[in-house]
């Protein structure tokens, strides 16, 4: 990534856009997909604290799924992200879905392939959200052609869930929400907002690293 590929997966970003990926909203997409690929995908001896066998489909699933009008698009999307996995769905402990929820807002779907459950992480939980359990039935119509039958595996909001204090840092929450469970780092949640400035600086670490890393190769 960054002018390369890790582990299959491409991203390309400059040095010059690492601030506006980190601060930017609109960029939250691609600051999830690069924190992931860049840290949580880095090879088991570089990041032996990672326990859980999990997938990841892309923060832009979602968005990309609940646009369309109609089921054969949103056959086509959900196909070229869970193709990008490299075992089936039913191979994984956990699948981590990242989503754009309401207007202007991040929360994580996990999809628990062993305890047959929908788990969602939101910083914002006061809030109700419709589209989310409208995408987990759009997910479970395409698990079921996967030989996954979800229809009865339930929706829950686990606690505790760490809340965001500032309107600004949903994109790290959702990252650290990550970081967490693939650590089995799930007692508490052990961060807050008092860590995020300390949480935005590690990102800009790795991605540096990563970038400079990637320049090396080339």
């Amino acid at each position: 990534m960054f002018n390369g590929t890790m582990e299959g997966y491409e991203n390309f970003l400059s040095f010059n856009d690492i601030w506006e990926l980190l601060f930017a909203r609109e960029s939250e997409s691609v600051v999830i997909d690069c924190y992931v690929n860049a840290y949580l995908f880095l090879p088991r001896e570089e990041n032996p604290d990672i326990f859980w066998n999990f997938g990841y489909v892309g923060a832009a699933l979602k968005g990309y799924v609940q646009s369309c009008r109609d089921d054969k698009s949103k056959e086509q999307y959900f196909e070229y992200a869970f193709g990008k996995l490299d075992q089936a769905p039913n191979e994984f402990d956990l699948i981590f879905s990242p989503m754009h929820v309401g207007t202007n807002h991040w929360a994580l779907l996990v999809i628990h392939i062993k305890e047959k459950e929908f788990h969602v992480y939101d910083s914002l939980r006061n809030k109700y959200r419709r589209d989310i359990p409208q995408y987990v039935e759009q997910l479970k119509r395409y698990l079921k052609g996967k030989h996954i039958d979800a229809d009865k595996w339930p929706l829950r909001y686990p606690d505790p869930s760490p809340q965001q204090g500032s309107g600004d840092d949903c994109g790290i929450f959702t990252c650290k929400y990550m970081e967490c469970l693939a650590r089995r780092d799930i007692q508490d949640l052990p961060f807050s907002q008092y860590d995020m400035p300390y949480v935005q600086a590690k990102f800009a670490l790795h991605f540096i690293k990563a970038y400079f890393n990637a320049q090396g190769r080339s």
